[in-house]
């Protein structure tokens, strides 16, 4: 039986839009979620746009700077309780009810974090109001999201219009990565998914253990399982706060009723019935229990630090600013009080009101915790510094094999490795180097390179070049040096690996792996400036030509949870490198390339069939969106199992699942190429291997399946009652089909299956013409002789008359006129 199908790799096949839109030079097309835009506008409309707008970048800032004082004086002249307690929860009700982590206006997030950051930054009026109005917060909610949206909008398109009219090197490319750097510093937040938060900070912060004891009196286990508990209280706090009100209001109802039904048995006028609900709380001791069911759906308790945690006053005193205590943020100069500066937040999370301290922001505490411990112990303890540094090397080079392993259990992992090289270009004598590890599995081969530093904690907008530096430290150095290994490795056939101490570990081919990965990982998240990696070029950072997988340990953390199966972790490592490649793929994050996979498998061919022949620049967004489900389900039910995969049939998953348990070589390669398969074949080859199971009790032998015009395969499928293996004929059937195909090359794979259809072993060969013994070659051309004759004979059955263009029914590939005719 032959079948003819398509691989992914036709590219001339254009995918169509669902819609087609135009207005003036604007002309849009909607591809399901993605819409590509493209404009006409002529060299003359285009310099008179870019003058207009650079005209208007006075205006626009002295507007921006306006709109930043009127939202700080009206919240200098706010009760700062009232108002953070009305933003807090607007934003849990929002939260609370979204159906996926970070589902919700940004705006509701704003009116927490920025709002915080102002107040701590302005000196409160004197008197303030006790209240906050609901034309108030209509107020200040309306202007903070003006300034948000014209921060974000109008003011980086009037400034890149100033700066491309006045500059004669203006660089379009520098200016994209410029503005999305400002853009990611002022709206984007949550470094990790809320799962993982309290596994980070353990992961790093309890080596620190002695420290922290001594500075503050707790282990680092113990702040660690504080933060667990505030985490806990603002994740969960509210619906079980409304949870135990519900409880409270139906036990004291029921008691109130009892407490009537004494009252009119006694013939007494009863009191009336709030008096008599404080009697019913008096006389059961309730009133602890309603000061705490009201405290936490009424009050701030949820966010009270001390309340919910017990870290000491000395620790909370260091994590926390007071109103007008920060002098930065507010003060004279470039982006005063605006979201391109540092924010307070990001460097004390808690904010003091009255005697108390508050956690309102979960995100500005979890995104920088960690290196706020850092500071502060490093500034209370100077000598800690090498020690803190120590650590953390020691810490980050050991956990990206943690979960590459969880992954890819059975690899082969060593750890800073060895090896004789120039060290740098043009180099001529050969020195140490190091790697920091090798993990391999199969054909694949991942050079791991650790960088613990910090990212930038500076601004883009107040300091570009230091964003720029941080970025070549942490993305372009290790992905040098991974280079610098890779020219080592193509040096010889053999290259020699060694350990620290210089003694020879063992040999390395280049030619063993059909994948080398090298695989830069990060200490700081900065999961939207990695997914563009390739693209980084444009502002200096040029990682080279080969793939570089730029990931930080919260990505690894997030994969390993969502792979459950090496191969297909390993395919998908192959596609995110080919999206490598292509100057086309451009995402705002790294699972957005993993959403894409799930969605599109060769995302980048699919990305080359949606521009077709036009020059659009495309943007892929949205895509992570199921990642983002998946997480907050798991964050309801830890148990949850993962649903995140490609619509795969049956069978092929059958197949995959069980190369993935054992150890033949080669397996990822035959695994890559049936998951390379597009879904039509894949499920024509999950439908025959069906179709020939139940088949064979009737039929006693094995039927092959053959595919070709792109994909060369042919499937045989056994059963030990009725179609026992033959390896011999399986291969010679399948070089008659190549042969007959004219092909160099094709895959022969062979299932065996129990009598009850479950599969028990795959075995496969990759078929060559030119290893063909000579003499099976005219026994073989005779069997593809006859297997021509048969297909021609089936297509002259099945349709009769064969047309002259059309594709010859004998698997050739060309037309019929040109072949059998």
């Amino acid at each position: 039986m032959t079948k003819k199908k398509k691989k992914h790799k036709n590219k001339n096949k254009a995918v169509k839009p669902d819609e087609i839109f135009a207005q003036g030079p604007i002309r849009v097309a909607r591809f399901g979620s993605n819409v590509l835009f493209q404009t006409d506008l002529t060299a003359e409309a285009h310099a008179e746009m870019l003058a207009g707008l650079a005209d208007r970048y006075p205006k626009i800032v002295q507007e921006i700077d306006g709109l930043v004082d009127s939202i700080a004086k009206l919240v200098s002249e706010l009760a700062p309780d009232q108002l953070l307690h009305r933003a807090w929860w607007s934003f849990a009700s929002r939260a609370l009810t979204s159906g996926s982590e970070g589902n919700f206006d940004a705006i509701d997030l704003r009116m927490i974090d920025y709002i915080q950051s102002v107040i701590v930054s302005v000196k409160p009026a004197q008197p303030q109001r006790d209240a906050v109005t609901d034309q108030e917060w209509a107020t200040l909610k309306a202007w903070v999201e003006k300034l948000f949206r014209e921060v974000n909008l109008t003011y980086q398109l009037c400034r890149a219009a100033k700066a491309k009219v006045e500059d004669p090197d203006f660089d379009e490319e520098a200016e994209e990565f410029f503005f999305r750097a400002q853009l990611y510093w002022s709206n984007v937040r949550g470094a990790r998914h809320q799962v993982h938060q309290i596994v980070h900070l353990r992961d790093l912060l309890l080596p620190h253990s002695a420290v922290f004891e001594e500075l503050f009196g707790l282990t680092a286990e113990q702040f660690v399982d504080e933060l667990a508990k505030l985490w806990h209280s603002l994740t969960f706090g509210v619906p079980e706060a409304y949870q135990e009100l519900d409880s409270f209001r139906k036990e004291s109802l029921s008691a109130l009723e009892s407490e009537l039904e004494l009252e009119a048995e006694h013939s007494r006028d009863p009191a009336d019935l709030p008096t008599l609900m404080q009697k019913v709380i008096a006389d059961r001791g309730w009133q602890e229990r309603q000061k705490r069911v009201m405290g936490r759906c009424l009050g701030l308790d949820l966010c009270d630090v001390r309340a919910v945690t017990a870290l000491s006053q000395s620790l909370v005193d260091e994590l926390t600013w007071s109103p007008g205590e920060e002098t930065d943020f507010l003060a004279a100069g470039e982006f005063k009080g605006w979201p391109l500066r540092i924010w307070p937040t990001f460097r004390r999370p808690f904010i003091r009101l009255g005697d108390r301290a508050y956690c309102f922001d979960l995100h500005g505490l979890f995104d920088n915790i960690y290196r706020v411990m850092q500071r502060i112990i490093v500034r209370l303890k100077p000598s800690y510094r090498d020690t803190w540094n120590r650590i953390q090397q020691s810490q980050s080079e050991e956990l990206p094999f943690k979960y590459l392993t969880q992954m890819l259990p059975g690899a082969t992992v060593y750890r800073s490795v060895y090896y004789r090289w120039h060290p740098q270009v043009g180099a001529t004598e050969r020195s140490w180097c190091e790697a920091d590890g090798l993990l391999i599995l199969d054909d694949h081969l991942f050079i791991i390179e650790v960088r613990a530093g910090a990212f930038t904690y500076t601004s883009p907008a107040n300091d570009f070049p230091a964003f720029v530096s941080s970025l070549k430290n942490l993305v372009l150095k290790p992905a040098t040096q991974g280079k610098r290994f890779l020219d080592y490795l193509g040096s010889e056939e053999t290259v020699s690996i060694f350990d620290r101490d210089h003694n020879k570990i063992f040999d390395l081919r280049k030619a063993d792996y059909r994948q080398i990965t090298s695989c830069p990982v990060t200490l700081d998240p900065f999961t939207e400036m990695a997914a563009q990696v390739q693209h980084l070029r444009k502002i200096g950072v040029d990682v080279g030509d080969h793939p570089v997988w730029v990931l930080s340990l919260d990505d690894l953390r997030t994969y390993a949870d969502i792979f459950e199966d090496s191969l297909w972790f390993l395919h998908y490592v192959e596609q995110r490198m080919r999206a490598f490649k292509s100057d086309l793929v451009q995402a705002d994050d790294e699972f957005d390339h993993l959403g894409l996979y799930f969605k599109h498998n060769n995302y980048s061919l699919r990305a080359e069939q949606m521009r077709g022949t036009s020059d659009a620049r495309i943007t892929f967004g949205g895509y992570r969106s199921e990642i983002d489900k998946f997480f907050a389900e798991r964050l309801r039910d830890p148990s949850a199992p993962c649903p995140l995969r490609q619509d795969t049939p049956p069978r092929i998953s059958e197949i995959v699942s069980f190369l993935s348990g054992g150890a033949k070589r080669g397996r990822a390669e035959l695994a890559s190429y049936l998951l390379d398969l597009d879904g039509v074949t894949r499920q024509q080859v999950s439908d025959h291997i069906d179709l020939e199971l139940a088949g064979q009790p009737v039929s006693r032998r094995p039927k092959p399946f053959s595919t070709h015009g792109g994909v060369d395969l042919t499937v045989f499928c056994y059963t030990p009652s009725w179609a026992p293996r033959v390896p011999a004929a399986a291969l010679d059937h399948a070089r008659a089909v190549m042969l007959v195909n004219a092909e160099e090359r094709r895959l022969l794979l062979e299932l065996s299956y129990s009598d009850e259809g479950v599969l028990s072993d795959v075995a496969w060969q990759w078929v060559e013409r030119a290893r063909i013994p000579l003499q099976d070659l005219a026994r073989l051309q005779r069997h593809a002789g006859e297997l021509r004759d048969l297909r021609l004979a089936k297509a002259r059955a099945d349709r009769g008359k064969i047309g002259r263009n059309e594709r010859c029914p004998c698997g050739s590939g060309r037309k019929y006129k040109f072949c059998c005719i």
